[in-house]
C-alpha cells in the first residue's frame, strides 16, 4: 500500500488479514478510533488509528508486528495502539477521557467490541479532566509565547487544539449527563453555553479550518488571547464541581 486509500473501508480486509496471518487466534479484536471513526476522515490528511487487542501470549511476540506496521504507514495508518483487555480494565483510572472517548467513537472492524461495555468512574474522569485542562491551559499560553510572531506557526496550534480540547470536552459532557453531540464544533459550544462562558472564539476557531483561512497575527493573537481568557474560566468550574 503506497497511498491514502479513499475511505477507511478500502484497507479494512487485507489490514485484517495481515494481523490474523501474523498472530492468528492471539488477535481478539480490531477497532477503528479517531477521526475516521467519527466520520471525518480526509484522503491525504487525515491517519488512520487501529486498536489491535492481543492476548497476553500474542503481546509477547509483538515484534511481528513490525512489518505490517511498516507496510501501512505510506497509506496513513498510524501505529496500532496494541492493548490486551486485562490492561484496558487496570487503566481505566489513569486514562479515563482517553478511553471514554474511544468508546464514544470507534468502529469494530475485526472481532468483539472490546469499547462498548467499559464503566468509566465519574470521579477518576474529573479529576483527569480537571489535570489535563489545566495542562494544556499552560500550553496555550506558552504556545502564544513562542509562536506568536509566526502566523502560520501560530494557526497550526490554534488548528491542533481542537481535537485535544474536543476530548476534554465530551468528557465534561459525559460527567454532566449532557447529550454528546457529533460535531466538534457543536461540543465547543455546548460547553460554552453549559459553563457559561463567552463564546465568540469558537466561530472564529473553527474558521481556519477553512483552506482560505488567511488571518492577519493581530486576529490570530486575539483568537488565542480569547481562547485562553475561557479555558481559564473553564478550570474555575471543573475545580467547583
Amino acid at each position: 500500500m503506497k497511498k491514502y486509500p479513499e475511505s477507511p473501508e478500502a484497507i479494512f480486509k487485507e489490514y485484517v488479514t495481515d494481523w490474523q496471518t501474523a498472530f492468528g487466534r492471539e488477535l481478539e479484536a480490531i477497532v477503528l478510533y479517531g477521526s475516521a471513526a467519527r466520520g471525518e476522515y480526509v484522503p491525504e490528511k487525515s491517519d488512520l488509528n487501529f486498536l489491535v487487542m492481543l492476548t497476553a501470549p500474542g503481546m509477547a511476540k509483538l515484534r511481528e508486528g513490525v512489518e505490517i506496521t511498516g507496510k501501512w504507514r505510506p497509506a496513513g495508518v498510524a501505529v496500532p495502539l496494541a492493548l490486551t483487555s486485562d490492561y484496558i480494565q487496570a487503566s481505566l483510572d489513569s486514562f479515563s477521557i482517553e478511553f471514554l472517548d474511544m468508546k464514544l467513537h470507534h468502529r469494530v472492524v475485526f472481532g468483539h467490541d472490546a469499547l462498548a461495555d467499559l464503566e468509566i468512574s465519574p470521579q477518576n474522569l474529573r479529576l483527569q479532566l480537571e489535570r489535563e485542562l489545566k495542562g494544556k491551559l499552560l500550553h496555550l499560553r506558552q504556545g502564544l509565547l513562542g509562536t506568536g510572531n509566526d502566523r502560520e506557526a501560530l494557526r497550526d496550534l490554534l488548528l491542533r487544539t481542537i481535537p485535544a480540547f474536543a476530548a476534554l470536552f465530551e468528557a465534561l459532557l459525559f460527567l454532566k449527563g449532557e447529550a454528546i453531540p457529533k460535531a466538534r464544533q457543536e461540543i465547543f459550544q455546548k460547553v460554552v453555553g453549559l459553563a457559561g462562558l463567552d463564546g465568540g472564539f469558537v466561530e472564529r476557531l473553527f474558521r481556519l479550518q477553512a483552506k482560505d483561512s488567511r488571518l492577519y497575527r493581530e486576529e490570530l493573537w486575539k483568537i488565542m488571547e480569547d481562547y485562553i481568557a475561557q479555558i481559564e474560566k473553564l478550570t474555575a468550574y471543573i475545580d467547583r464541581m
